[in-house]
């Protein structure tokens, strides 16, 4: 709080933790206590409050419980997550919370309802204490728990509910309510908080630095622009423009002024940088475009080898021809050229391999001869036979040899195997 001691405030004026002393009593949020105030006290059962995330529900919660907290004959229970996996686990939480006692184990479902309702009878009746189960986070209740709510408001007498409810929940809860008419036909007072005006807003940022600076006039002050802006950029949610507030302060500090001003709000409102907008740079796709197209070359490439990439050496496997222009004699299906490999002993066919050292290494020149350094174990290899002489196009054929004898293998791997046109 030292940051904020030299502006006039004893306090942090805009957190987000729901204290009721920042509560701005709107008319919404009047109205709204009030009628929770007049239900309760007259037991009428059921009331629900719904609204958008950050328009205020939990704080008008904790402005409820302040108002019964100095009743001495009434009893408060507050559950701030209601999600249970069953029923059973629900009700021994509400009988646990108001009785005191954790229930007896071996209790099934009806077993704790016959005890919540002698709870609620001798609190009730005997007592004539005032029971309220307020539940925050409604919409996280499933509908078999809503069933058991709505089981728990035929405990009542001639002229009154023992059992008051209150939940209050996101707009999410509004749908599950209404498919069951039989519930919803119990609801006393329902009330949607609505987003904030900005007259209201203007007004909730005045309350808050009021109250932060000890109930004297506060020295900071927001401009007319600046809560403008903040307004727009919060949607009129009470949370939101809280945050927005809290950053547009600080902002306010770092630069040394008095006021917050529309530089200071549009700095708090400047988004945050989003990760998938910066990996989504025109530089970064552009590169992504790039490197999808050479994906896409290299799957070409390799399936117009066959599936095997630049390995010739598998036996049986045939490569596709290339389309030869108009006017061209048309080559031999490839898959009609793949000879049968045949049994060790049998002919060799060797016309056109030469085996000379001195010309293993040559690259292919004018006469149009290509030179392959043979793979090693990788079974028998191919010849290849190619037609440079008629167009630039080639016509690629290939016969598939028998496996070479050892002496041959040796031979070929030392001094590579070069195959000609003929």
């Amino acid at each position: 709080m030292s940051h904020y001691a030299g502006q006039g405030m004893v306090r942090e004026p805009f957190s987000t933790s729901p204290d009721p002393n920042f509560l701005l009593a709107t008319r919404q949020h009047a109205t709204c206590l009030q009628e929770l105030e007049i239900s309760l006290r007259l037991r009428r059962g059921l009331n629900v409050v719904t609204g958008d995330i950050g328009t205020g529900k939990t704080t008008l919660c904790r402005s409820l419980l302040r108002i019964f907290a100095a009743d001495a004959a009434t009893d408060v229970h507050l559950l701030l997550d209601p999600h249970f996996e069953t029923s059973e686990e629900f009700l021994r939480v509400i009988l646990t919370s108001v009785s005191g006692l954790a229930p007896d184990p071996e209790l099934g479902l009806w077993g704790l309802k016959e005890a919540l309702k002698q709870q609620l009878f001798r609190l009730g009746m005997v007592e004539k204490r005032l029971v309220i189960l307020v539940i925050d986070e409604g919409q996280k209740i499933s509908p078999a728990n809503l069933e058991i709510l709505r089981e728990m408001l035929n405990y009542e007498t001639n002229t009154a509910k023992l059992l008051q409810i209150v939940i209050f929940g996101q707009r999410e809860l509004e749908p599950t309510l209404a498919a069951m008419p039989n519930l919803t036909d119990r609801i006393n007072v329902h009330r949607r908080l609505s987003p904030l005006r900005f007259g209201e807003t203007r007004a909730m940022i005045r309350h808050r630095l009021t109250v932060a600076s000890g109930g004297a006039a506060p020295r900071v002050r927001f401009t007319w622009p600046a809560v403008a802006l903040i307004h727009l950029a919060g949607g009129g949610s009470p949370r939101k423009t809280v945050r927005l507030c809290h950053m547009a302060l600080l902002e306010m500090l770092v630069r040394g002024h008095d006021h917050v001003g529309l530089a200071e709000a549009r700095a708090a409102a400047r988004p945050e940088p989003d990760a998938s907008a910066i990996r989504a740079t025109p530089r970064r796709r552009a590169g992504f475009a790039a490197m999808a197209a050479v994906c896409v070359l290299l799957g070409g490439l390799w399936f117009s080898l066959g599936g095997h990439g630049p390995v010739l050496g598998q036996s049986g496997i045939a490569i596709g021809q290339v389309a030869a222009p108009a006017g061209m004699p048309e080559a031999v299906p490839a898959a009609a050229a793949v000879a049968q490999p045949q049994p060790l002993g049998a002919d060799l066919n060797t016309r056109g391999v030469s085996l000379r050292p001195e010309e293993t290494q040559s690259p292919a020149g004018a006469s149009g001869r290509v030179t392959l350094q043979p793979v090693r174990d990788m079974g028998p290899a191919v010849r290849i036979k190619v037609d440079t002489t008629a167009s630039p196009l080639l016509q690629v054929q290939t016969h598939a040899l028998p496996p070479a004898t050892t002496g041959e293998a040796a031979l070929a791997r030392q001094t590579g195997l070069r195959a000609d046109n003929q």
